[in-house]
């Protein structure tokens, strides 16, 4: 008989050993030792070994049954790799906690290098060695089926001849080896050493769909599961390895499989290699499963990713504490911007998060992880640190604590979520102030209106007296110029007589304080012709020393404070010296026993918020005077009415009661400002703000007050009051000089369109009459170029006062007046007309007189430019003629020829055009000039056309060419 040659397995099997891994460094885990015990009570042999010991476990131990991974393992999917690159027929257990038994799943995927034989349970002390026995049961099972196998090959492999009876029994193990194969779920496929196919099992056609007879003796390189790799794994284990496991992709009719392929090799006796086995199963649904895992791990990582985005870009802060200690595990950047760490995870939340005013934190946070309840806070105030070493910021947040539980129910850790309310916050504290403060601030405003009111009231009350001493001091001046200019011509006759002379200068004292009440009177009414100048107070209240000092006496100190850099203010120096040495008089007055007067000068700003509160008087930089005394002071009643003209506290006889109207009245005409502040035996302070200028200071000139003689000029009186005008007369006719004279305007204009030569107009400025003094005037210049003009007035009602100040180039001489200051008045003009012939102030720059003047009819419905146009017209050197109505023009037609009509075109009634039309049939010579805001005017009447608004030269000009 030929030598028996059997196939056998190389690797022995302890079938009743289990192997207990476990990560400890010493073998004394209480879980591990309690398996243990639990084990071998029923017949397993246990060995306990770390994760360290596994190298020299797999080079010189026999593979056992179970290998079981404890849950302190802290990489059993590579540990079990690696043992099952030696061990293939053990089984693997991975012991994970209940909790972690599904995420370890996920993570395990399908390990298909791990092989067939592995699971995953939960830890369990009573169900878990029952688990690990089934286990080491099922494992033996699978190592006796491959004994039995390999034995069967080995008897098939054997050259000897058999019996009858040996066949059978040969032929009933045949059978028994072949049902045991195809009873197999996996495909079983057995090579030999040229890797043809010896056996082909149900499985393998199942899985194929390729019957055994059809591929038996074929090459397995010509089956559909090959590929080169394998030929790789077949040279490894021709080279001595034990097994080796392929994982690869399959096409089969149009299906893609997915193959793992378990090589192992086949010895005879000796130790020859005498085929392969191949052991092939089907992985694609537990590789759809692992896509499936995949993919819904993907989604799970995409969704995650989401909200992580908008957990940091959720617009309130977020954080969450986890275990008793309130360790923060997680926050927003809001948070992280709102605390301004940088280091904020791991941390507890006592030492990172906001302090809160007045509270505990930790308290808090206790009370919220024991009661399961959450906390809500509102508009509550923390410190916070946004900025590292910068001072702590006050912020107001509204909040909630909120228990977070496990599936259990117990508390893990604790959600805060929060809002910065800082702006709500400040805003209702505002308001709720401002709700406080509500009935104050009415009060204080209806306090302001009253203020304004009687503001107004009394503005109103003092404008309607300074009317009414205006009138007064109008007529009075006219009395005191007769009696003045009387006395003035009774002192040559008298100058014989002592006694005479001696009650002519008692009338003339009274006729000085008469004058001086008058002009009091005047400045109260704001109807004072002013000289404002550019000046510097502080030149002129120095001057002003010596005066002061006379006039107080020696009982009163005087002190004057002046501040550096003082502005120039626009004032009428001669009137200022007048309310300064008044206000100080008073002051004297205010202090019988003695005391300190105190002149201050400043510079001020009055501001909005001010004037709200006065009248007549508008924001921006003034120059203060402050008058201060020490006197015995006013009461509030005293106050009231201290500004009212003739009202004193005085005794009868000592005062007249103008002072304070005076100033009061000059200040306002010089477009400032006057308050009174003063308490009953406090004192007085009086302060007058005048308004800054930014033109250069004017020096003051000397005036020369020596006697002035007359002359033999032509001088033309016009003077509506007779008395004063005979008065007049004979004062100018002492003087030497020609006198002619005129009761109104219009008879003087006719004595000077007489052509007689007269050097001198003395005109007064209010007269009756429909031609006006300044009218005079101005075609007095343009008949008699050369002639001087001299206003007189005791009231001028704006007609050369325009602002409080005289027009430039005017000259005035107020009544009353005394012989040589009329004198000296007239031989000045008269002296400067003949040093700058053809020219004044009022009229600038007037073109000689033409022999023949063209006549100008004006056409204009404006009263206002009206009269701006004829002046303009005139100013040029024609004869100008003006109406606003068409219709009233076209009377004068019929008895006047006009050279030149200048017209509007829109005019009420006729039209300037239709007017045009009319008048060139009348007077075929005349011009025709349309002034209007549309520009050139396109009729069928010859014309030129003047587009509004025009100045002098424009006028000029189309004048000219319409003369040519």
């Amino acid at each position: 008989m030929p030598a028996r040659s059997s196939l056998a397995l190389s690797m022995p099997v302890i079938f009743q050993t289990v192997f207990l891994i476990d990560s400890h460094d010493v073998i004394d885990s209480p879980e591990a030792g309690a398996l243990k015990s639990a084990l071998e009570s029923h017949g397993v042999q246990v060995h306990l070994h770390t994760e360290k010991q596994l190298g020299v476990l797999l080079d010189g131990q026999d593979e056992p049954a179970v290998i079981v991974f404890m849950p302190s393992v802290e990489k059993p999917v590579t540990l079990g790799k690696a043992i099952r690159s030696q061990w293939t027929q053990c089984a693997l257990i991975f012991v994970k906690a209940p909790e972690r038994v599904e995420a370890f799943h996920r993570e395990l995927g399908l390990a298909p290098m791990l092989g067939a034989h592995w699971s995953i349970v939960a830890w369990n002390t009573e169900a878990l060695p029952k688990q690990i026995r089934q286990a080491a049961t099922n494992t033996r099972q699978r190592v006796k089926w491959r004994t039995t196998l390999n034995r069967a090959n080995d008897r098939l492999m054997a050259m000897r001849t058999v019996d009858g009876l040996e066949y059978q029994r040969l032929q009933a193990a045949d059978h028994y080896l072949a049902a045991f194969i195809n009873s197999a779920q996996e495909a079983l496929v057995g090579i030999d050493t040229r890797l043809d196919v010896l056996y082909w099992s149900a499985g393998a056609e199942e899985l194929f769909g390729v019957k055994a007879k059809s591929v038996i003796g074929q090459s397995v390189r010509e089956l559909p599961f090959w590929a080169s790799e394998l030929e790789q794994s077949l040279a490894e284990i021709a080279a001595g390895a034990r097994v080796r496991i392929v994982e690869r992709p399959c096409l089969l009719k149009n299906v893609e499989l997915a193959l793992e392929i378990m090589l192992s090799g086949v010895k005879d006796d000796s130790g020859a290699l005498v085929g392969t086995s191949l052991t092939i199963r089907d992985m694609s649904a537990r590789v759809a499963e692992q896509r499936a895992q995949e993919a819904f791990g993907r989604a799970i990582s995409l969704e995650r990713q989401h909200l992580y985005r908008l957990f940091e870009q959720a617009p309130g802060f977020v954080a969450i504490t986890k275990g008793m200690h309130h360790q923060v595990e997680i926050a927003n950047r809001a948070f992280y911007q709102l605390v301004g760490r940088q280091n904020l995870i791991g941390r507890r939340a006592q030492e990172v998060f906001p302090s809160i005013k007045d509270s505990a934190l930790t308290e808090w946070l206790d009370r919220v992880y024991s009661t399961k309840r959450p906390y809500i806070g509102q508009g509550v105030k923390i410190y916070v640190q946004p900025v590292p070493d910068q001072p702590a910021e006050i912020r107001y947040i509204d909040f909630i604590f909120q228990p977070v539980l496990d599936e259990g129910g117990v508390v893990s850790g604790i959600f805060f979520q929060g809002h910065d309310v800082t702006a709500q916050t400040l805003a209702q504290e505002e308001l709720r102030r401002s709700r406080e403060n509500l009935q104050t601030l009415v009060e204080e405003r209806t306090q302001e209106l009253e203020r304004s009111q009687q503001a107004l009231h009394h503005s109103q009350k003092m404008e309607a007296i300074g009317k009414l001493t205006g009138g007064v001091a109008h007529d009075f001046n006219n009395v005191l110029q007769i009696i003045e200019g009387n006395l003035e011509l009774l002192r040559p006759e008298l100058s014989h007589s002592a006694s005479g002379m001696a009650k002519l200068e008692n009338v003339a004292a009274a006729v000085v304080r008469g004058a001086r009440l008058s002009s009091q009177l005047l400045a109260f009414a704001r109807r004072q012709p002013l000289k404002p100048i550019a000046i510097n107070l502080s030149r002129l209240l120095r001057s002003m020393d010596d005066l002061l000092r006379r006039a107080l006496g020696e009982t009163i100190e005087i002190e004057t404070v002046i501040a550096g850099g003082l502005w120039t203010t626009m004032v009428d120096p001669n009137q200022l010296e007048n309310v300064i040495l008044n206000l100080a008089i008073n002051a004297r007055d205010a202090m019988k026993a003695g005391g300190k007067l105190t002149l201050e000068l400043s510079n001020a700003m009055l501001d909005d918020h001010y004037v709200r509160s006065q009248t007549d008087i508008a924001p921006g930089q003034y120059v203060l005077l402050a008058v201060s005394d020490t006197g015995s002071g006013m009461s509030a009643e005293t106050l009231e009415r201290a500004f009212e003209p003739f009202f004193t506290t005085k005794p009868e006889g000592e005062g007249t009661g103008l002072g304070l109207s005076m100033a009061y009245g000059f200040v306002k005409q010089s477009s400032g400002h006057i308050r009174i502040y003063s308490e009953l035996g406090c004192g007085t302070t009086i302060k007058l703000y005048l308004p800054r200028t930014h033109e250069a200071e004017t020096l003051p000139v000397q005036i020369n007050d020596d006697n002035v003689v007359g002359g033999n000029e032509t001088i033309l009186v016009v003077e509506d009051d007779l008395a004063v005008q005979a008065t007049v007369i004979e004062l100018l006719v002492g003087l030497g000089y020609k006198v002619l004279r005129a009761n109104d305007a219009q008879s003087a204009l006719s004595i000077l369109q007489s052509g007689m030569p007269i050097d001198l107009l003395f005109t007064d400025v209010v007269m009756p009459g429909a031609l006006r003094s300044p009218d005079l005037a101005r075609q007095a210049k343009q008949l008699l170029p050369n002639i001087a003009v001299l206003f007189t007035s005791g009231y001028t009602q704006n007609a050369i006062v325009h602002g409080g100040r005289l027009d430039p180039g005017v000259e005035l001489l107020s009544k009353p007046y005394r012989l040589q200051d009329l004198a000296r008045k007239v031989r000045q003009l008269l002296t400067d007309r003949k040093s700058l012939p053809g020219t004044d102030g009022f009229v600038a720059a007037l073109p000689v007189e033409k022999a023949n003047a063209s006549q100008v009819l004006v056409l204009e419905d404006q009263p206002d430019i009206l009269s701006m146009t004829c002046e303009l017209v005139e100013l040029l050197g024609y004869s100008a003629q003006g109406f606003c109505k068409a219709e009233e023009a076209l009377h004068v037609l019929e008895q006047v020829r006009f050279d030149i009509l200048l017209t509007d075109v829109n005019l009420p009634g006729m039209s300037g055009i239709d007017f045009a039309r009319q008048a060139t049939r009348q007077h075929s010579g005349m011009r025709v000039i349309f002034m209007s805001g549309e520009g050139d005017i396109a009729t069928d009447v010859p014309s030129k056309s003047l587009a509004k608004p025009f100045n002098l030269q424009q006028l000029k000009a189309v004048l000219e060419v319409s003369e040519e």
